[in-house]
């Protein structure tokens, strides 16, 4: 059965109270992101922490020399060993300026992935978080180790996918109020956020237990060198984003906007296995744009 992202719906649906932003607005928001990147790349440069720029910043990269010109996002990719290490870093030496979201660090925080806020902004998308934990901000996703065994790594993807499956139709009923507004006239959406708030009702007892499971199982491998990696919280989910170290891990530099950062190395082997013929511009109408409830730069 095809799952209804929960993002799809805050990007295809436009309900009353959402904004969609402008050309000059995305560009504002542009410049706080590349300022957060700029920030955190020189801080792993500084202390020896690998990353790399993926998703649609590489697309950018490529396709246009910088961000997508309807994109406002910077997507960055971890390795798990090295994650606790830059987000204490983070919060030591950007105290000031940025704060860090992350699964099981932050209290109340439901996402699986990590997100860097820029104090002092505001771009909130979803009302039931606070403005005040809204700010303008990039995503860090984690590369996650997997068993070189086939069959333990199966056994992991599915236990992870399942996990993820779980917390997507939590969040979707403890915010389900807010999803069926946004999906106000759009019968599949609508059925498919009543389905899953359905099943999201039943683990309500045990919501935060099932967080930290799930959590746990996707860093459970503890191979630092395991042939494989994945990027369990990435759009293509476990079995789409899984990949060997050696060919998804390996870095190049490559200029971004005005500055150069790390990128995948093979980085037409990656965009294709994301994205097909990444070369050709979508229709305006397949083009994600960004809407929010709230915009503070």
């Amino acid at each position: 059965m095809a799952v209804l992202q929960t993002n799809e719906i805050f990007k295809t649906e436009l309900a009353e109270g959402q904004h969609r932003l402008s050309d000059e607005e995305i560009h504002q928001v542009q410049r706080v992101v590349y300022e957060i990147t700029i920030d955190i790349t020189n801080l792993c440069d500084k202390y020896d922490i690998p990353y790399m720029l993926t998703g649609g910043t590489a697309l950018g990269a490529v396709r246009h020399g910088g961000f997508i010109p309807w994109d406002d996002d910077i997507d960055m990719v971890v390795a798990r060993k090295y994650i606790d290490e830059l987000l204490d870093l983070i919060e030591q030496e950007y105290s000031d300026k940025y704060y860090v979201d992350a699964p099981l660090r932050t209290e109340g925080y439901l996402s699986s992935f990590i997100q860097i806020h820029k104090k002092g902004t505001i771009c909130q998308e979803y009302l039931e978080i606070p403005e005040e934990r809204c700010g303008i901000k990039i995503d860090i996703f984690v590369a996650e180790n997997t068993y070189n065994n086939t069959f333990l790594r199966t056994m992991h993807g599915i236990q992870v996918e399942l996990g993820l499956f779980i917390l997507s139709c939590y969040r979707m009923h403890l915010w389900k109020r807010e999803f069926y507004a946004l999906a106000k006239g759009n019968r599949k959406a609508s059925l498919m956020i009543h389905m899953k708030s359905a099943i999201g009702m039943l683990f309500v007892p045990a919501g935060k237990f099932w967080y930290k499971t799930v959590q746990n199982s996707m860093k459970k491998c503890k191979d630092s060198d395991s042939e494989y990696v994945v990027v369990p919280s990435g759009r293509k989910h476990f079995f789409g984003e899984l990949k060997t170290r050696k060919q998804f891990l390996a870095t190049e530099t490559r200029t971004f906007e005005d500055r150069k950062f790390s990128f995948p190395k093979n980085i037409d082997w990656y965009l294709s296995y994301m994205y097909g013929d990444y070369m050709k511009i979508p229709p305006v109408e397949n083009q994600e744009h960004h809407v929010v409830y709230k915009l503070k730069v």
